[in-house]
């Protein structure tokens, strides 16, 4: 609405104003009443008007402080209440501006000049009291002034036969008039601009609120997703476990060449099968914080040669050429996350930079260590260095075809971990001229002193007894088979009862069936045979809780699907003890 219509219509947020700004405006009147009517008094001794003046304007003045403490905004009351109290505040103020106009007329005719002069001064300063407290509700500003300001000019034309003083008494009232109408429309705008603000407050907020509402959602959906992978993993592992032993098993036959080609391709599958899944489960363990660091010293000479021997198969299939810089240091952190890590770098490096030199080794930066993986590949464009660790995000490759293998989670699964390992990973390449990864940020560690290795043995598998126990018969078959192939005594069953012999390890499901574990398997039998027996835990859970009740047991693990590589170095350490 205009500030110019805001002045001729009254609505309950100005009468609200009103009676916040008039409680105390009327005591302050009732002060200056009752001082104006002692002075008129004393003036004009034994008279009764001063007498009747002072009470009749203390009765309505106490009046109007009433009623204003009850239409206070404290007392919430209706807007129709609010109302119909302005109208009896507006009439009121008509007889209050009448009695001080009054007044000034007995002045004029009973008492000398100076008495008017002083009474102008209560007067005016009243009327502009008024115009302060009452410029919300203008009519009421409005009838105060002018039911007493020009009454009072009539008493100064009484007075002198000059209408000087008159006409500049209704100047006075003309002013107070415009200074009525200039802070009523101040207040309103002020108020239209508060209901503004406060609306799109309320905006935002609901606003804010339905962006919480909808990140929440979405997390929820990515953390059901990620539960789901998690929880599904044991299903999912067990056929690709099963066909990657038995596999395993039948390289081992008298193959021709064809068939021999036939059953690569076919491990090769089951390796690129493998991986992509690792992948999308280490995703999932990473959203739902699934993945707890446990540091420790760790040799890094002993963990590059480690990672580079397990690499010399994948680089020779990439005709990567695969080396390593030779190091004595000793850092603080955890050596499986830091291997997958590498893992993941290097496999990206023989995907994207086939027949390239890969190079790894420490470095120092900012007085700690950091490891620099590097190759002489083609190289990453500076616009997509960041874009490369966004999921799903792959580069096309000339060298390696246009479609390379994967689903682009590798280098977001490297800074996931680095973030977990308080880690920094940096990409700088030069388009031509290869990549550098950089994982920064290794805290050195004093080394620990490990006692002498154990000596090995050429076919340390031949002849050792192996249990195996699985509730899923084509695993347990495909791992029978690929063990006494390599020379190893084999007796499986579902659980802890088909195991009857002894045996010198324990190849266990996590879970069995039926509320079994693995644990409570391998429990049983080294119950019953009286001894330790070496075991490992064969699962497709990665969850926390999971790898928690392991741990418990002190046994090592091994994530299905296993590589058959893998296995075998597990059970030879298991049966020399080492």
């Amino acid at each position: 609405m205009p500030p110019q219509r805001q002045l001729f219509r009254t609505e309950p947020w100005q009468l609200r104003y009103l009676f916040d700004l008039g409680f105390q405006g009327w005591l302050v009147h009732i002060a200056v009443v009752l001082l104006t009517g002692l002075l008129l008094i004393g003036a004009n001794p034994g008279v009764a008007w001063p007498v009747f003046w002072m009470g009749l304007m203390l009765v309505l003045s106490i009046t109007m402080a009433a009623l204003s403490k009850a239409h206070s905004p404290a007392a919430r009351r209706s807007d129709h209440d609010y109302i119909r109290a302005g109208w009896v505040h507006t009439i009121v103020t008509a007889f209050i501006g009448l009695t001080w106009g009054c007044g000034a007329i007995f002045v004029s005719l009973h008492s000398d000049f100076n008495l008017l002069a002083i009474y102008s001064l209560a007067l005016g300063g009243t009327a502009l009291g008024a115009v302060s407290s009452q410029h919300g509700v203008p009519r009421s500003a409005f009838v105060s002034i002018w039911t007493s300001v020009p009454i009072l000019a009539a008493a100064h034309l009484m007075e002198a036969p000059s209408p000087v003083m008159g006409v500049m008494v209704l100047l006075y009232a003309a002013i107070l008039s415009i200074l009525t109408m200039r802070m009523n429309r101040f207040l309103a705008s002020n108020h239209n601009l508060t209901q503004s603000l406060d609306g799109k407050v309320a905006q935002l907020t609901e606003t804010s609120a339905e962006l919480v509402k909808a990140r929440q959602e979405a997390e929820d959906a990515n953390l059901s997703k990620s539960r789901f992978l998690a929880q599904a993993s044991h299903d999912l592992r067990q056929p690709i476990h099963a066909i990657g032993l038995l596999t395993a098993s039948l390289k081992d036959t008298q193959l021709n060449w064809e068939q021999r080609q036939i059953v690569d391709s076919i491990e090769s599958s089951v390796e690129s099968v493998t991986s992509l899944f690792g992948s999308l489960l280490d995703i999932s363990r990473l959203d739902v914080g699934g993945v707890k660091p446990n540091p420790a010293p760790l040799d890094l000479a002993a963990f590059l040669e480690q990672v580079v021997a397990q690499n010399r198969e994948l680089a020779a299939k990439s005709r990567c050429n695969l080396s390593y810089v030779k190091s004595t240091a000793w850092v603080e952190t955890d050596g499986n996350l830091l291997r997958a890590m590498v893992q993941n770098v290097l496999s990206n490096a023989f995907k994207y930079a086939p027949g390239s030199r890969v190079l790894i080794g420490p470095r120092r930066i900012g007085g700690k260590l950091a490891l620099q993986i590097c190759d002489s590949g083609p190289g990453i464009e500076p616009s997509q260095i960041e874009a490369v660790f966004s999921e799903f995000y792959r580069l096309e490759s000339v060298e390696a075809g246009a479609t390379v293998e994967g689903m682009g989670l590798g280098l977001t699964i490297v800074r996931g971990l680095g973030d977990l390992l308080d880690l920094e990973v940096r990409l700088s390449s030069v388009p031509g001229h290869g990549a550098t990864i950089v994982i920064a940020g290794l805290q050195a560690a004093a080394p620990t002193i490990s006692g002498s290795a154990r000596k090995g043995r050429t076919h340390p598998l031949s002849g050792k007894r192996i249990c195996i126990v699985d509730d899923d018969e084509p695993v347990r078959k495909a791992a029978a088979g690929l063990l006494e192939r390599w020379g190893c005594v084999v007796e499986s069953g579902v659980g802890a009862d088909d195991i009857a012999g002894a045996c010198d390890a324990i190849l266990a499901d996590m879970q069995l069936g039926n509320g079994v574990s693995g644990l409570d398997a391998i429990t049983a039998i080294r119950r019953r045979s009286g001894k330790a027996i070496p075991a490992v835990i064969l699962t497709g859970h990665s969850d926390a809780e999971t790898l928690e009740k392991i741990a418990a047991f002190n046994l090592p693990v091994l994530s299905k699907p296993v590589r058959p590589t893998e296995l075998r170095a597990m059970l030879t350490r298991l049966c020399l003890g080492l």
